[in-house]
Parts: C-alpha cells; structure tokens; sequence
C-alpha cells in the first residue's frame, strides 16, 4: 500500500520532528504539561461515505470500498501524526494550530465570514512548516532574511515581501513576521482568488471552491493563483481526478496542498469553527487521499 502519495515531504518533516522530539531531556518532558491542543474523539465521518454532489470524478458503478479503506487509512495516519505533533502545548514541534488559537480574533476581524475557516486553516497550515519555523519560532526565518533572502517566506502565513504589494498594497513595507499582518495579507490573498473563482465560474460548487482556494493560499503571485484556477477549469475540465494525475500537479504539490489544508480545517470544525453548508468534507477527503488513479 503506498501512503506517500506525493507527500513524501512532509513525511519526511513528521518523521524528523518525531526522533527531535524523541530526543528532549527526560527532565524537560517530566514538567508540568500543558493543555493539549487536542482534537477530541474525532472520528472520521467518511469511512462509509456518500456519493459526491460535486461531480468531479465519481460514479456509483466506479466506487469501490477497498478503495475507500486505503484512502482513509492515509487520511487517518496524517490526521494521527499531524495532531501528536501539534498538540503538545509549547513543546509541539509544530505549532500553526496554537497560532490559529492565539490569532483567532484577528482572523475573524480581517477574513470575511464566508472564508474565515480557509483563512484559519491556511495559517495553521502554512505556520506548521517545521523545515522554517521549528517549535514555532521566527529565527530561522529571521535570520534567513536577514543574512541570505530579503523576500523569503516568512511569519505564520508564509509570505512573500513582493506578495504584499499583490494582494494588499496598502500594506507595503510591514513586517510580515508580525501575526496580525501575516493574517491580514492572507485574507486578502484569499479574497481576491475567491474573487478570481466565482468570475470563472459564476456556479461553482462550496466545495471546488474551497478545495482551489486551498492550492490558491499556496501561490506566490496573482499569475501563479490565476494560471492554477485555469488549468482546472480550462485543461483539467473541472475535474479533480485529471487535475492531480497531472505532471503539473506533481512538481506543484497540489496533492498534498489539499491534504494538509483539509487536516487543519477538519480539526478547527472540531473546535467549532463554522463551516459553509454546502461544503462536502467527505469528497475532500476523497479526493486528497485516494491514487488519482483509483478515483476514476
């Protein structure tokens, strides 16, 4: 059973920070615990689950349950390491959910209520990068910047210097290492790709929607969020199957990019987060776990 999927990265990067964890001092693990971020008796609901309504790659005849046990074996082993590793208070080698939980005001303050989970989600996402933001901490990004990269990727949304002047020039020049400006920069970002979506499409579905905004939060400039969007509508005809076998979707990530959008956003539902009524989680799922193609 294969269980990378093109995510073979961030395996990687759970891995590592699994043995760094393995290895803290005896005395550090034996203080007072903190909270843990934990995600209750999260269950996941599309083990058994219905048909989608987005119509992008299924059929009745051609669903197979086998296939359903792998993919949701794979949905459940990212879902297992990423929450271990996210909910161990200030220890957790991750740390884009305690940052969803600290910023949670100015995410509802700055992302429209329509994107605010895709917003949060995309933070915890982009902020749990442990390649440049180990146990939560900016220095490896600050002094990247500083010494080597002037418009690296950086703060808790993981922008670009030259991404402010796209998607919020009134905003040019601010430190994106400050939270509440990573947040800002990042629901306009959204914004303005739902913006671009619904003019290519005036009916998409919640859940297309939502799922190109989730490769969208992952571009770095206005061109890369338009030429993603239009390949799906335009060379993969607005089907999900033919848009991840794609070699594009290979070098890009998209595959994964999906994944870990929806790990987040599954957990901030369980916290209570609202989500859209018309999104299909269950079709998500499906679609980022399951061989693209096995989803034929």
């Amino acid at each position: 059973m294969n269980t990378s999927l093109g995510g073979t990265r961030a395996l990687l990067v759970l891995l590592t920070a699994i043995l760094i964890f393995a290895a803290l001092p005896a005395p550090l693990l034996a203080e007072e615990a903190p909270p843990r971020l934990d995600w209750g008796h999260w269950e996941s609901g599309v083990d058994r689950p219905g048909l989608p309504e987005s119509g992008a790659g299924w059929s009745s005849e051609e669903y197979q349950p086998a296939t359903t046990e792998e993919w949701v074996f794979v949905y459940d082993l990212w879902q297992t390491g990423i929450s271990s590793l996210s909910g161990l208070g200030p220890i957790s080698p991750i740390q884009g959910r305690r940052a969803v939980i600290q910023h949670a005001e100015e995410i509802r303050l700055w992302a429209s209520s329509d994107l605010e989970l895709l917003v949060a989600a995309s933070i915890a996402h982009q902020a749990s990068d442990f390649k440049d933001r180990p146990f939560g901490t900016d220095a490896v990004e600050a002094v990247w910047r500083a010494l080597i990269d002037g418009n690296i990727s950086v703060g808790i949304a993981q922008l670009r210097r030259d991404e402010v002047a796209t998607w919020a020039p009134y905003l040019k020049g601010v430190d994106l290492l400050a939270p509440d400006l990573a947040i800002r920069v990042m629901s306009a970002k959204l914004k303005l790709s739902d913006a671009y979506i619904r003019y290519r499409r005036p009916d998409v579905s919640d859940t297309d929607r939502y799922m190109l905004l989730a490769l969208a939060q992952n571009t770095a400039s206005a061109a890369g969020m338009r030429s993603t969007v239009d390949y799906y509508f335009d060379v993969a005809g607005g089907d999900w199957s033919t848009m991840l076998a794609s070699e594009r979707a290979q070098t890009q990530d998209w595959q994964e990019q999906l994944r870990l959008v929806l790990l987040h956003l599954d957990w901030l539902v369980e916290q209570g987060w609202p989500v859209p009524q018309e999104l299909d989680r269950a079709y998500w799922s499906r679609v980022a776990f399951a061989e693209p193609h096995e989803q034929r």
